[in-house]
């Protein structure tokens, strides 16, 4: 079986996806920062821990507090995790597979804390979108690394509050399976070479620039989308000047419709009128004036006919 083969026959119960929140990002050290809340979930969607915690040092955390929203007064009354270590440790020792957005931030904290986490098979969904999506970063030496919320809206995933263990949790639960659904997943990525062009100016040369093409136009993005999709979208510009033109044609229907109505009660009045000349020039022709009431006749019924032909 290939990898993804293997992935696939690990039952959704042995798959354990995980996330902590921190004082900071430092592991160990005499500042060493402690976990704040611990959320574990398996891939049926089953949350088997998720609580806050209590620091055993640290007192105050202004900086992640501003980040996580967790505050001392909240953990003051929780236990440590060290503490809860009965609860824990056996989650993760009857895992097969560990899955984690940045796993080893995750791991190093949880095995500094004291618990005795077993190694396992390690699925971290950061490093391996990076290797299906990622630019080379030539500072690290490696694919680029990029935000779970940026990962999680690439795969349809919007809208979670970032930064709380258990919404992160399910935010990588979702990538791990858009991950193993995507095309380019297993894909063998090669290593860019960086090269200078006739300015002197470097570059990074990828050699796969079918598959670089492929990532870059958008398509895998697109096929994550599982919503309908139509040929043209308006912007919301477009929509916005929509709808001022149909406001401004209903406010305008009224006047155009007294408009009209005017028209209609101008023709009548003008056929009226030259219906009576041409019967008064009639009348005094009769009466032995046709000098005079041939020309008005005439004029009656030419303005008679004139109005009734205008639309």
């Amino acid at each position: 079986m290939n990898r993804l083969e293997k992935l696939r026959a690990i039952s959704p119960s042995d798959i354990l996806i995980f996330d902590t929140e921190t004082t900071g990002l430092n592991v160990g050290g005499s500042r060493r920062d402690e976990i704040l809340s611990l959320a574990v979930m398996n891939l049926d969607g089953d949350v088997l821990f998720c609580d806050l915690l209590r620091p055993s040092e640290r007192k105050k955390w202004p900086k992640a507090e501003s980040i996580n929203g967790i505050s001392p007064s909240m953990v003051k009354d929780k236990k440590t995790i060290i503490e809860r270590r009965s609860e824990i440790e056996p989650i993760f020792k009857s895992a097969k597979l560990y899955v984690a957005y940045n796993a080893d931030f995750d791991l190093g904290f949880l095995r500094a804390s004291g618990l005795d986490i077993p190694d396992r098979q390690t699925f971290d969904v950061m490093k391996e979108f990076a290797k299906i999506h990622g630019a080379w970063d030539g500072t690290h030496d490696e694919w680029s690394w990029c935000k779970l919320e940026d990962c999680a809206a690439f795969y349809g995933y919007r809208n979670f509050e970032a930064h709380d263990a258990l919404n992160d949790v399910k935010a990588t639960a979702h990538c791990f399976n858009s991950i193993l659904d995507d095309f380019l997943f297993g894909e063998p990525r090669r290593r860019p070479k960086r090269v200078k062009d006739e300015f002197g100016d470097s570059y990074f040369e990828y050699g796969d620039e079918e598959f670089r093409s492929i990532v870059c136009s958008g398509y895998a993005a697109a096929l994550s989308d599982t919503g309908k999709h139509t040929d043209y979208a308006p912007s919301s510009n477009e929509f916005q000047q929509q709808a001022k033109d149909e406001k401004d044609s209903a406010d305008n229907q009224p006047a155009r419709n007294h408009a009209v109505s005017d028209q209609r009660s101008t023709n009548k009045a003008l056929v009226l009128i030259g219906s009576v000349c041409a019967l008064v020039g009639l009348a005094i022709t009769v009466l032995g004036a046709a000098i005079v009431g041939v020309p008005i006749a005439i004029l009656g019924a030419l303005l008679a006919v004139g109005a009734r032909g205008r639309k």
